[in-house]
């Protein structure tokens, strides 16, 4: 069985962030049924300052994310589609690796570390932004974390990965035949990075962020 990954964002009031994460707890298993009926086997939530943001693994794409209306309800909404929505989907725009049909994505007995991350693109640098990692994914030769996954939703940009990294060194499927991403990498990302309030570190310019829930369905 093929696994989908997804990233999904959600806002809420500044004001509400101790309300939210206090009903985040007291929801714990009515959020964890919501995600096993929806056909999630593996999920992380992370906080940053009035956003969420979710890791998604599970059986088939989700097209409309809930956590539980209980939950959902203290979220605001965002505009667009047909109606608006309480959670939206961030555009993949690289993944180090992608689930094959023919074997098991994850092995739920081993442990890592989770890592969510953010920061925000210069609006003027989205398409270099993308085509250096569209370059970069599919000459698929600098291989170095099969979890590695950012999404992109505005110029908002959520980076998830596991620690220790596995890494999966295949990659039958590519695209391009060449050998062209710079070796200046974090010096070159950097300029397309809108800096923080105190500054922006190019050798570290995430902010890793809170994770505040976890679930795992391990596939039968």
């Amino acid at each position: 069985m093929k696994t989908h990954r997804q990233l999904f964002r959600a806002k809420y009031p500044a004001s509400q962030k101790v309300n939210l994460l206090e009903k985040l707890s007291k929801e714990e298993d009515s959020i964890r049924s919501t995600l096993k009926t929806s056909g999630v086997h593996f999920a992380k939530l992370f906080s940053f300052e009035n956003q969420l943001f979710i890791y998604l693994e599970s059986e088939s794409l989700i097209s409309h994310l809930s956590l539980g209306g209980h939950f959902d309800a203290h979220l605001e909404s965002w505009p667009g589609l047909e109606a608006p929505r309480k959670w939206v989907e961030m555009l993949d725009i690289f993944h180090d690796s992608k689930p094959r049909g023919d074997e098991p994505w994850r092995d739920f007995s081993a442990s890592r570390k989770s890592i969510g991350s953010i920061i925000y693109l210069r609006p003027e640098k989205y398409a270099s932004y993308v085509f250096y990692h569209f370059q970069l994914q599919e000459e698929g030769i600098k291989k170095f974390n099969k979890y590695y996954l950012i999404g992109a939703h505005e110029t908002c940009l959520f980076s998830y990965q596991e620690q220790p990294a596995v890494i999966d060194t295949r990659h039958e499927d590519r695209v391009l035949n060449t050998n062209l991403s710079p070796d200046n990498w974090a010096e070159l990302m950097g300029e397309h990075f809108q800096p923080w309030p105190e500054g922006l570190n190019i050798a570290d310019p995430w902010k890793v962020m809170e994770e505040v829930f976890s679930f795992s369905n391990p596939i039968s």
